[in-house]
């Protein structure tokens, strides 16, 4: 069962990638977007994505604008994994890179 849970979430790091390339046209998605891990659940029902946002204006409002497109996303995952449900999708904002930059900065002042 594990093994094909790793399958779908890499599967879904794919769709998700090529749908955050060719899909999402919405002007204030800016910035470049990378999509840290995908964990599905056991029962298959959710699914949470870790996303990091860099070189945008406004990343609260890029992040939400992604929450906001979750069902266009979740849609199109639909149609390009081979999945009977669809799990419903959880956008989490990674900020592990912020954090080690903020930290490595203030190293370097010491």
């Amino acid at each position: 069962m594990a093994n094909r849970i790793e399958k779908l979430e890499e599967e879904f790091l794919k769709a998700l990638s090529s749908i955050f390339r060719d899909e999402l046209k919405d002007p204030r998605i800016d910035g470049m977007i990378t999509i840290s891990e995908v964990k599905i659940t056991k029962d298959l029902s959710h699914c949470n994505i870790y996303i990091s946002i860099f070189n945008s204006n406004d990343k609260k409002e890029c992040f939400k604008t992604i929450n906001e497109c979750s069902g266009f996303i979740r849609k199109k995952i639909a149609e390009m994994v081979d999945i009977r449900v669809m799990p419903e999708l959880h956008f989490h904002l990674d900020e592990t890179l912020d954090y080690v930059d903020k930290i490595n900065a203030l190293l370097k002042k010491i």
